[in-house]
């Protein structure tokens, strides 16, 4: 589950918009994928699966994500394009994926599933 939100946060943004459905907003379940499984953190490191140097990296994308700006123009898809805050999301969440000896793909969202309401 967190490789499958770290993926996806890291993913292209053309990418992350064709992997999810279109009922939903893109950007809200780019983040809401790494931070539902962010919750895991304490858990995996505290069983071992985590090491020091991965928890410090998923601890920068969470702090990142929990520091977006109040910016309405952030939750439009053409801002997974153009917006720097996209990017620096895409170079941690990487960078996360590589602590833990992850490639950044294939985007597969295995542990995600969407319930059209």
């Amino acid at each position: 589950m967190l490789v499958d939100g770290l993926r996806l946060l890291a993913a292209p943004a053309r990418e992350q918009i064709a992997a999810l459905p279109d009922y939903v907003i893109v950007t809200h379940e780019v983040i809401s994928a790494f931070s539902n499984a962010y919750l895991l953190v304490p858990q995996l490191q505290g069983s071992g699966h985590l090491d020091a140097p991965a928890v410090l990296a998923l601890e920068k994308v969470d702090a990142h994500i929990e520091a977006a700006p109040p910016d309405d123009d952030l939750e439009e898809n053409e801002s997974l394009e153009t917006h720097p805050f996209w990017a620096e999301a895409r170079r941690l969440a990487a960078d996360a994926l590589r602590q833990l000896g992850q490639p950044v793909g294939p985007l597969e969202l295995r542990s995600v599933s969407f319930v059209k309401r």
